[in-house]
């Protein structure tokens, strides 16, 4: 007789018996989405995934260390993302150059998404990742003869991440113009002038 437990392909056991547990699916990155917006708010990030050779939303966690006369000790940080892509640069119309050219320019803070799998809707299993990054200037042309030019970005992200499971309900107040917000916002007693974006401002409005 064999030895060892039998196992069904593609399938686990669960430790507390032995029903069969579908094994999990390693993500694979040859669909996943990376959407910049080519500008401040309400700019719509545009997909640059057919462009995108590596991506990564990346945490960098500082370590304080206080010495005492105790001994050292460590305590956690501040923890700073980033956005870390490499594209294929292109100069077509809605491409990496037209993009990443218009969010530097704006001169703030623009919108972008990340998803694992881009041809299937957000859920428990295939999360996405939204914020604002910080657009910094970039190398236009980068290669050697005979490549393709790429284009490295490193660009902060404004504050951390947030993860969705779903994909949001669009607002109410999303289509109306600053100055419909800015009498929404005085009805809810909401002070306009202190909201710098309409983005900021329609969140503040959903929130009251």
């Amino acid at each position: 007789m064999a030895r060892g437990t039998n196992h069904l392909p593609g399938a686990r056991n669960d430790l507390k018996g032995d029903k069969a547990m579908p094994e999990p699916l390693p993500l694979i990155l040859d669909n996943a989405s990376l959407m910049i917006a080519p500008g401040p708010d309400p700019a719509v990030p545009i997909e640059l995934a057919c462009l995108t050779n590596h991506i990564e939303l990346s945490p960098d966690v500082s370590v304080t260390t206080l010495e005492t006369m105790c001994g050292a000790r460590d305590y956690p940080g501040t923890v700073k993302w980033s956005l870390i892509a490499t594209l294929y640069q292109s100069f077509d119309p809605a491409a990496t150059e037209e993009v990443l050219s218009g969010a530097v320019d704006g001169g703030v803070p623009v919108a972008f998404e990340v998803k694992g799998r881009r041809d299937q809707p957000v859920s428990a299993t295939n999360p996405k990742w939204t914020g604002q990054v910080i657009p910094q200037p970039y190398a236009p042309i980068s290669g050697d003869a005979g490549d393709a030019s790429t284009v490295e970005l490193e660009w902060s992200v404004v504050g951390a991440p947030t993860k969705s499971e779903t994909d949001v309900v669009a607002s109410a107040f999303e289509g109306m113009t600053r100055a419909e917000l800015d009498a929404a916002a005085i009805a809810k007693g909401l002070q306009p002038a202190d909201y710098a974006t309409k983005g900021d401002l329609v969140a503040a409005l959903d929130r009251a």
